[in-house]
């Protein structure tokens, strides 16, 4: 029988430091003892900051278990001093440990404070500003690294690459954030969740069993000003949240890759939803947009693959930005509102099941790619604002070689490429029915020639010339307009 080694793999293991040993050792009234270091030649007045016991982190095995509430201030030879901060590696390590209350006069939280606290099932977040907040060394994940012992598993000996089975020892399930907090800080709980839980393989053919932890809810409290950038980003266990009314700032890319959230209500008095806002949440369906949005910006729903139609968007909204919905495969119908002025380069580019398109008279100018490969696009109506529509709006949208653009009776312009992979046959409706214009054109002519003339087109020895800014087919010895009459 071939031996077997037990491996835990730690991903981001930091070294032993050598760090003065803790100042106070401080029983809290549930009898808990809080290690500090004081930090009031630094802080400017009597304060301490959360440490361990001992000279170094991993001197002392699991000082800290079960439930951990941190005061906001400690007494200490008749001295009082505020508790200002987490230090580094405060409670790394510590695998007991359940919960942990973090109180409203925390303003900094070091780097590694919680690495491979695996079994916390619960933070209480109450800081009022933490205004300092460490990224880990390695990746901005959450809490410095609390979820970074993720792996354990059996080896063959004989074969380094075979394993049995890894487990993930991380249960972070719920966050609840104070009613006293003002600002989450940016990354502050980034990517906590969708961490593998159990994966079982073997190379006999057995089935691989695969699971996932992570937080499932986050919970506000109050009403913080302020929600920083990527705060929420990688949540990727958490299905549903409710931001509270009076929240005035959301960070950019907030709720990106949250790949199972699913519902989300915003603050009605949103003005605007930032760049890579819900960006690969590919689960969000029924979204509401709050009424007073007027800007969408850069790729914020970019690979939302479950949104279905696009409706409800308000009706004051004025900028749909680059990249906004690019990608939403499954969005067959949008209601442009009247309001709309500007709708950026690949807007809704690769949005492949999207059928009709109605462009508001506000629409100065189409950019770049917009409609890109939306290859079940064969309807699309214009108006008389539309000055211009730029290279590639809408090349590869292959359903138009037999749709219809609805076209005003001022002609657009429109670039070489902009229906590049769209055939002549597309019908070009002009409102009144004046399409000389249209046929005189360099770009829009060849959706005007008459098949006889289109057929000449295409056969090999036919070509297309522009000459005198006039569309000319030559075949043969034979030359023709684009109304098919012989030169």
């Amino acid at each position: 029988m071939k031996k077997k080694l037990f491996i835990t793999l730690c991903i981001a293991v930091a070294a032993a430091l050598n760090v003065a040993a803790h100042d106070y050792a401080v029983p809290n009234d549930d009898n808990v003892t809080i290690y500090y270091t004081d930090v009031t030649a630094t802080y400017g007045s009597p304060a301490v900051e959360v440490s361990y016991e001992g000279t170094w982190y991993g001197a002392v095995e699991g000082e800290y278990k079960d439930t951990v509430v941190i005061p906001d201030s400690i007494v200490e030879d008749g001295k009082q001093y505020a508790v200002v901060g987490i230090g580094e590696q405060a409670f790394a390590e510590c695998m007991a440990l359940k919960s942990v209350t973090i109180p409203a006069t925390i303003v900094y939280i070091r780097d590694k404070a919680f690495q491979s606290c695996c079994h916390v099932t619960e933070i209480n977040y109450n800081a009022v500003n933490c205004a300092d907040f460490t990224l880990p060394e390695y990746a901005p994940f959450s809490f410095s690294n609390m979820a970074y012992r993720d792996y354990g598993g059996y080896q063959d000996e004989e074969d380094p690459t075979s394993w049995t089975t890894f487990d993930s020892y991380y249960d972070l399930s719920v966050v609840n954030i104070g009613a006293g907090v003002k600002r989450v800080p940016d990354f502050m709980f980034y990517g906590m969740g969708g961490r593998v839980q159990h994966y079982a393989y073997t190379r006999e053919g057995e089935t691989n069993v695969l699971s996932r932890v992570g937080v499932t809810a986050i919970n506000f409290l109050g009403v913080p000003q302020e929600l920083g950038a990527q705060a929420f980003r990688s949540c990727s266990m958490l299905r549903s949240i409710t931001i509270p009314d009076g929240v005035k700032e959301l960070g950019q890319a907030l709720f990106a890759d949250c790949d199972t959230l699913s519902s989300v209500t915003l603050p009605d008095d949103m003005a605007e939803i930032p760049a890579y806002f819900f960006m690969n949440c590919k689960e969000l369906t029924g979204f509401t947009f709050p009424s007073q949005v007027t800007r969408i910006n850069y790729e914020a729903f970019k690979n939302c693959a479950k949104l279905t139609d696009l409706n409800n968007l308000p009706s004051g909204l004025t900028v749909i930005g680059p990249s906004a919905f690019r990608s939403c495969a499954h969005i067959t119908s949008v209601t442009l509102p009247a309001s709309l002025t500007t709708i950026d380069g690949y807007a809704f580019s690769d949005c492949t099941a999207l059928t009709a398109v109605n462009i508001p008279a506000g629409v100065a100018k189409i950019g770049n790619y917009a409609f890109e490969d939306c290859t079940n696009l064969a309807t699309v109506t214009l108006h008389e604002g539309t000055e211009e529509i730029g290279n590639f709006v809408f090349a590869g949208c292959r359903k138009l070689s037999k749709g219809v653009v609805n076209a005003p009776a001022r002609m657009p312009r429109i670039y070489a490429q902009t229906f590049q992979g769209v055939d002549n046959s597309m019908t070009v409706n002009v409102e009144g029915g004046e399409t000389s214009a249209y046929a005189a054109d360099a770009y829009w002519g060849r959706f005007f020639a008459p098949q006889g003339v289109e057929e000449v087109h295409s056969v090999r020895e036919a070509r297309k010339v522009v000459r005198n800014g006039q569309l000319v087919i030559i075949k043969g010895d034979k030359q023709f307009n684009i109304l098919g009459t012989a030169l």
